[in-house]
């Protein structure tokens, strides 16, 4: 049996026995409102596969994107390729990249940044931005995806395991600090592998001093929840829908290498 398959067979298993992360209703197909005007995305499996490089139909990932652009008024959608690690671009208001300081891949100016159906050529796992037009998208398949909103400014980041583990949070409030944001910050996070179907393995429980543990299971968007408050978000929200579990949405751990990706975005208006 492959991987996928065996992921498939142990959540239906799991679902007789516990009951999946709370979903309320349907994660928002509109924007939410962050502070400050910011506005927020989380998409789902019924918006395409929105990666270029993995997953069944990245062919389309372009043209998916292009229509996320068209339907909700965004001038650029800028995303990193994702390694799993903390580095977080910084889009000032002006339209100036920044990456770690001494990095040669800095785009000019975001706000002419261009598209393209290849990985993009600058490593990141998320992105702050206070140029109005410039969405800051991470993309996830169990990941979090975790918006931040403050006035002036928001971010964008993908965190998996590694990822969390190395900081990327707290990298991202830093990163919406100084690009301009100011005042209360909320974060919110998405939907993600949640603590009812994520099994994993000593080394992931380690890096968290086996935290929001139960057997094999991890919560790691309680995980996230601690980090983000310990950095400095004044609220913490969350579109609780667990991608293990919910077909609404790609999972990496259910589909192997078949998954598509869904994103997290976060931009000010123009």
């Amino acid at each position: 049996m492959s991987a996928a398959a065996s992921a498939r067979q142990r959540s239906r298993d799991r679902g007789s026995q516990r009951q999946p992360e709370a979903q309320g209703s349907s994660p928002p197909v509109e924007p939410i409102e962050l502070p400050g005007g910011g506005r927020a995305l989380f998409t789902d499996r019924s918006h395409g596969n929105l990666s270029s490089v993995g997953g069944d139909l990245a062919e389309g990932g372009l043209r998916a994107r292009a229509r996320l652009r068209e339907r909700y008024g965004m001038a650029v959608l800028l995303r990193g390729y994702q390694v799993h690690g903390r580095v977080v671009g910084r889009v000032y208001a002006d339209g100036a990249r920044r990456h770690t300081p001494g990095a040669r891949d800095d785009l000019l100016d975001a706000r002419e940044w261009s598209d393209g159906a290849t990985r993009p050529s600058f490593e990141a796992d998320g992105h702050a931005a206070a140029a109005p037009g410039v969405a800051a998208m991470a993309l996830t398949a169990d990941c979090l995806p975790v918006v931040l909103g403050a006035k002036g400014a928001v971010a964008a980041l993908h965190a998996g395991w590694r990822g969390l583990a190395s900081g990327v949070l707290a990298e991202g409030v830093l990163a919406l600090r100084e690009v301009g944001g100011v005042g209360e910050v909320v974060a919110i996070v998405g939907p993600c592998a949640g603590g009812c179907c994520y099994e994993v393995g000593e080394e992931v429980h380690a890096a968290f001093g086996d935290a929001h543990r139960r057997g094999r299971l991890i919560d790691l968007r309680a995980i996230a929840r601690e980090r983000l408050l310990a950095a400095g978000v004044t609220e913490v929200r969350d579109v609780a829908a667990c991608t293990i579990c919910d077909e609404r949405f790609f999972s990496h751990r259910r589909e192997g290498a078949r998954a598509g990706r869904q994103a997290g975005i976060a931009w000010l208006e123009p």
